[in-house]
């Protein structure tokens, strides 16, 4: 929970952040958060942005506060749910928070903590998936349907936006589309060093064993083996190195991990086993605060299922060899 408050009120802030710690509730409050150095609005966004709600403590002081107005203003026009509790009687709210459901805080042995709990703890079970919360998960673009997204990430664009040195990740069920840019996959390794790793179904896992199965993937899966087989040795020069690995088991969605000039990318596809039309795709960047986004997660799922697996058809370069790559 975010506590906008006045300073002449910390005193009741701290008290409420307690009473709602012994919740398992745990509160922002700026005197206690912020560091000596930090920029301190921009810390203040950040904290209201990661917040399930926002908590007004309304007093005398408060409401005329340029900047708890600023707070709850800036929640609500992110639509985080405001919680308005009330220490005092006969304040003048402002418009925008005068209309909010308020919580009576006045009388010390009627306050109404049971009910702005219950509040909270709805908020956090509800957030809404708007435009602040999606880019809190790290979530900056979505499309609807392959033919939208190609429209900026084909795997052309991708290999041409792959910075040098790069890391590229490829899950997927068939990975024909990639397949078929085999000697474009070979020339980022090649030219810019880019270590490859890609994982795709088992070419002898029956169809009958996809978890999803499809007609135009299962007919895939072995052609795209042998285009990805046909790329080169990687030149002794070259830092580059190349994996391909066998998953047991079809993915149920596809995912692609690059760096490009604005940092780490993901490609997230939803929708294994439906038409072109009918899937969704969700780009991730870094979300910038310090839980981290859905790439992190996404990138260390799809991580392991390498892990303690070997290659079934690798390339290395020179480069890549003397450096244990």
């Amino acid at each position: 929970m975010f506590v906008s408050y006045s300073r002449d009120d910390e005193d009741i802030a701290r008290a409420l952040r307690d009473r709602l710690s012994d919740a398992s509730i745990p509160c922002f409050i700026d005197s206690s958060t912020i560091k000596a150095g930090d920029n301190w609005r921009n810390e203040i966004v950040a904290a209201i942005h990661r917040a399930a709600a926002l908590v007004v403590i309304c007093t005398s002081r408060s409401v005329q506060s340029h900047e708890v107005t600023f707070e709850w203003a800036y929640a609500l026009g992110l639509q985080i749910p405001v919680i308005p509790v009330v220490y005092e009687r006969a304040l003048e709210f402002p418009a925008g928070l005068g209309g909010l459901d308020r919580l009576d805080f006045v009388d010390a042995r009627s306050r109404q903590w049971d009910r702005l709990i219950s509040r909270i703890q709805g908020a956090r079970a509800e957030i809404p998936a708007t435009g602040a919360h999606l880019q809190k998960l790290g979530v900056s673009n979505i499309f609807s349907g392959r033919t939208q997204l190609f429209k900026m990430y084909t795997v052309s664009q991708i290999l041409d936006r792959i910075t040098d040195s790069s890391e590229l990740l490829v899950v997927g069920r068939s990975l024909e589309a990639w397949a078929r840019e085999f000697r474009g996959i070979w020339t980022v390794c090649e030219e810019k060093a880019v270590r490859a790793r890609f994982g795709l179904v088992d070419p002898s896992l029956a169809a009958s064993d996809w978890l999803t199965p499809s007609a135009y993937a299962t007919v895939d899966v072995g052609p795209s083996v042998e285009k990805l087989r046909l790329m080169p040795p990687l030149s002794p020069s070259s830092g580059g190195s190349f994996d391909l690995y066998f998953l047991p088991n079809s993915p149920l969605l596809s995912f692609t991990y690059y760096k490009d000039s604005a940092g780490p990318c993901g490609v997230l596809e939803i929708g294994a086993g439906l038409s072109f039309d009918q899937r969704y795709s969700f780009i991730l960047r870094n979300s910038g605060n310090e839980s981290g986004g859905w790439i992190d997660s996404i990138y260390y799922t799809c991580d392991s299922m390498f892990r303690d697996r070997s290659p079934e058809f690798s390339l290395r370069g020179g480069l890549a060899a003397s450096s244990g790559a």
